[in-house]
């Protein structure tokens, strides 16, 4: 039976709020515990059932001019841009943009919870597998071995090459777990640091990498190809984007 207090923490736990530390009991809690397991996944799927069945609506030119003027006029909080908005309509319409203004700000704060709860689950990773013994599945400089090895696993042919970066070291791979879907995760070494490269099928728009700092390492992520990546590695700026543009160029060639 869980305690309102586990409840907290499992709530924490799939908006991506924990710490590392706590991220990381609460993963190894998931290993043998199905009832969590199962109310994780039902919380995860509650998550983007309302995600993607939410209604998008565009608000009127002179609601974005106004609220422009308002946000570049006074930075106001955007609570108290609605309560100026209200004295200046009527109700009835004001109370309309208000429902609008509350489901563009829920939406909005969904996918940044979702990609800060992906990026936790990356970070959390990649410190599990250079803390304890499981960095690689299968490993190999060749990625003739690597690639069927995670193919035949994951059900997808990721891009496995070696990085053209100055003492760059591939290691090999290994199956992994990120927000609810398998993927691969490729391993470098770049002197005395352990660099991830994650990669699975994406939906997604190209776009360009995305960089930030998280917890202490530096981690990058895009899409390209129909394949998402995000790298993580605790290497200096300088060579984290000589390694990324080394993992795009992989990708491209494939």
């Amino acid at each position: 039976m869980t305690t309102p207090r586990d409840d907290q923490q499992v709530n924490a736990f799939v908006d991506g709020e924990l710490d590392v530390r706590s991220q990381l009991e609460v993963e190894w809690r998931l290993i043998g515990d199905s009832a969590l397991r199962k109310q994780v996944e039902e919380l995860r799927a509650l998550r983007e059932s309302v995600r993607e069945s939410a209604a998008y609506h565009s608000a009127p030119n002179a609601v974005r001019q106004r609220m422009a003027a308002l946000m570049l006029s006074r930075q106001a909080p955007v609570a108290d841009i609605v309560v100026r908005w209200l004295g200046w309509r009527p109700l009835a319409a004001s109370l309309s943009f208000a429902a609008v203004m509350a489901v563009a700000l829920n939406l909005a704060w969904l996918q940044s919870s979702n990609e800060q709860r992906l990026a936790d689950d990356v970070v959390a990773s990649h410190v599990r597998s250079t803390l304890g013994q499981h960095l690689v599945d299968v490993a190999s400089s060749d990625h003739h071995t690597v690639k069927p090895f995670l193919s035949s696993k994951l059900g997808f042919s990721p891009p496995v090459q070696e990085l053209q970066v100055a003492g760059s070291i591939f290691l090999g791979g290994r199956a992994d777990y990120l927000d609810g879907r398998p993927v691969a995760a490729l391993v470098y070494k770049q002197g005395e640091h352990v660099i991830n490269s994650f990669v699975w099928p994406s939906t997604a728009s190209d776009g360009r990498p995305s960089f930030s700092a998280e917890r202490g390492y530096l981690t990058a992520h895009w899409s390209y190809n129909g394949m998402a990546h995000w790298v993580i590695s605790d290497v200096n700026r300088e060579e984290f984007q000589a390694i990324v543009a080394a993992v795009q160029m992989t990708d491209r060639g494939r």
